[in-house]
C-alpha cells in the first residue's frame, strides 16, 4: 500500500513534464526533451506546447523531414500559433547549419539570418566572424550591415583587424550602407568608416575614401581621383567601382572617361557605377546629364557582353525614357546575360518583359538561370512568383537558392507555401535559405499587421 501511495504521489503532472521538457530543450538536451514531450502527448494528444518541443527537438537532432511532417499535421488545428512555430522551426534549422562542417552551408546560414531581418539574432553571427573560411566571414559582414544597429556597428569596426582584404572591404561597405536606426542615431559615421582609411590594401582604402566622400569629404574624393591614375590594373578597376559609391557629381565625368578605357573589365565597372550613383540619390543630376545617357547607349554596342549588360542595367536606373527602344533592341542580343540585363532595365520603366526571364530559365547553363533569377529578385513583383515557383524544381541547387531568396524578397503571405516546400529541398543550403526567408516573410507580415492596427486606431 505504501509503495502504491508513494508511486502515485511522485507521478508528475503533464504540466510538470512539459516544463521539464522545455528546460531540457533550452539546455540542448534534445533527447530528453523529445522523450518528455512524447510522454505528455500520450496523455494529452492535442497539446500544442508538447508538439512544439517535439518538433524543435527533432530538428535539432537532424530529423527535419519528420518534424516538418508533424508540423503539417498540427498546423490546421492551431492556426493562431503555427506562424510563430514555423519561424522557430526555421531558426532551429539555421542554428544547425551555422555549425555545419561545410563552409558553403555555414555561409548560407549566416546569410539566412541576415535575411530574416531580426537584430536579436546578431549574437548567433559572432562565431561566423571568426570562421576559418574567408567567404563565411565575408557573408557574415554583409548580414551585419543589413541588420544594422549599435551591436553590428561595434562588430564591424573590429573587423579592421581581419587578415583578408575582401572582408575589410565588406565591412567598409556595410558601414557605409548601414540603415539609420535609433541605436546609432547621432553616431559620427564618417569617423566610423575612417577607421579603415590607413589600411595596407589600396582597394580597402579606395572603398573607405568612397564612403568618406559620400559624406561630403572633398579631400577623400580628390584622393580617389588621384589613385585611379595608377597603372596598376586592380587599383584602376577597384577605383571605378569606388567612384560609383561616392554619391559625388564629379564622379560622372570620370566614369564617362573610363567607359572608353581599353580594359573591358574597367568599362564594365564604370557602366555599373553610373547606375550605382543613381541608386545613391543622384536621380535629378544623372537624368540631367545627357553625356551619361549617351555613353551608356553607346556601351550597349560594346564588343564585350559584360559591358553591354552593365550598360543596360544602368540605363534602366538612369530614368530617361528615351532608353526604352534601345533596351528593347537589346532583348535580341546574342548573349543571354545582356538580354536579361535589358529586361531588368525595361522593368524599371514599368515594361514587365517577363518573357525574357522565362526564356533565360530554359538555358542549359545553370549560371545563366541563376543570373536571371538574381535579376528578377531586384525588379520583379508578385507577377514573377509563378515563374519562381517553377524554379524550385530546377536541377541546380544554386538556382533553387536564388529562387528561394527571390521569393522571400518579392512575396508576402502567398509565398509561404513555396518557402515551406523549400524546407524539404534535398539540398541543405536551399533548406537553410528557405528557413531564413520564411522568417523574413513572417516578420514582414507582422510589420504589415502592426501598421494596419496603427492606421485603424
Amino acid at each position: 500500500i505504501l509503495i502504491g501511495f508513494f508511486g502515485s504521489g511522485c507521478a508528475k503532472s503533464p504540466e510538470d513534464e512539459l516544463a521539464s521538457a522545455q528546460t531540457a530543450y533550452e539546455k540542448n538536451d534534445f533527447t530528453r526533451a523529445l522523450s518528455l514531450s512524447e510522454v505528455v502527448l500520450k496523455k494529452i494528444p492535442s497539446s500544442f506546447p508538447a508538439h512544439r518541443i517535439k518538433i524543435l527537438s527533432s530538428i535539432a537532432q537532424g530529423e527535419a523531414l519528420a518534424a516538418l511532417a508533424q508540423f503539417d499535421l498540427i498546423e490546421k488545428g492551431h492556426p493562431e500559433a503555427a506562424p510563430q512555430l514555423l519561424k522557430e522551426i526555421g531558426l532551429e534549422m539555421i542554428k544547425r547549419a551555422l555549425a555545419h562542417e561545410n563552409g558553403f552551408v555555414r555561409s548560407a546560414a549566416v546569410k539566412a539570418l541576415g535575411e530574416m531581418g531580426d537584430p536579436a539574432h546578431i549574437p548567433l553571427m559572432v562565431p561566423s566572424l571568426r570562421d576559418k573560411e574567408v567567404f563565411v566571414r565575408f557573408f557574415a559582414v554583409e548580414a551585419l550591415g543589413t541588420l544594422g544597429g549599435s551591436e553590428a556597428l561595434k562588430l564591424l569596426l573590429a573587423l579592421s583587424a581581419d587578415p583578408e582584404g575582401m572582408v575589410r572591404i565588406a565591412a567598409v561597405k556595410a558601414l557605409d550602407d548601414m540603415p539609420v536606426s535609433d541605436s546609432i542615431r547621432g553616431v559620427d559615421m564618417h569617423q566610423a568608416v575612417a577607421t579603415f582609411k590607413n589600411d595596407s590594401d589600396p582597394s580597402v582604402r579606395l572603398f573607405t575614401l568612397a564612403a568618406m566622400a559620400s559624406r561630403k569629404d572633398r579631400a577623400a574624393f580628390a584622393t580617389i581621383a588621384e589613385m585611379i591614375q595608377t597603372s596598376d590594373p586592380f587599383i584602376r578597376q577597384a577605383g571605378a567601382v569606388a567612384l560609383g559609391r561616392t554619391r559625388e557629381n564629379e564622379a560622372i565625368p570620370l566614369l564617362i572617361k573610363i567607359l572608353s578605357d581599353t580594359d573591358e573589365t574597367r568599362r564594365m565597372y564604370a557602366a555599373e557605377a553610373l547606375g550605382e550613383l543613381l541608386q545613391n540619390g543622384h536621380v535629378s543630376k544623372l537624368r540631367a546629364s545627357p553625356e551619361a545617357y549617351t555613353v551608356l547607349v553607346h556601351a550597349l554596342k560594346d564588343q564585350t557582353p559584360a559591358v553591354r549588360g552593365a550598360a543596360a542595367t544602368s540605363l534602366g536606373k538612369l530614368g530617361n525614357t528615351k532608353a526604352i527602344p534601345h533596351l528593347t533592341e537589346a532583348l535580341a542580343d546574342p548573349d543571354v546575360y545582356v538580354r536579361v540585363s535589358a529586361a531588368e532595365g525595361l522593368y524599371r520603366f514599368g515594361e514587365k518583359t517577363l518573357s525574357a526571364y522565362e526564356a533565360a530559365m530554359l538555358e542549359n547553363d545553370y549560371a545563366a538561370r541563376h543570373f536571371a533569377i538574381g535579376s528578377l529578385r531586384k525588379v520583379g513583383g508578385k507577377e514573377a512568383l509563378p515563374l519562381l515557383a517553377r524554379g524550385l524544381s530546377d536541377t541546380a541547387p544554386r538556382v533553387r537558392i536564388a529562387v528561394v531568396r527571390a521569393i522571400g524578397e518579392i512575396g508576402e503571405k502567398e509565398a509561404l507555401p513555396l518557402l515551406k516546400a523549400g524546407l524539404k529541398d534535398p539540398d541543405l543550403s536551399v533548406r537553410t535559405y528557405a528557413a531564413g526567408n520564411i522568417g523574413r516573410i513572417l516578420n514582414k507580415l507582422s510589420g504589415l499587421i502592426i501598421k494596419k492596427q496603427e492606421r485603424e486606431s
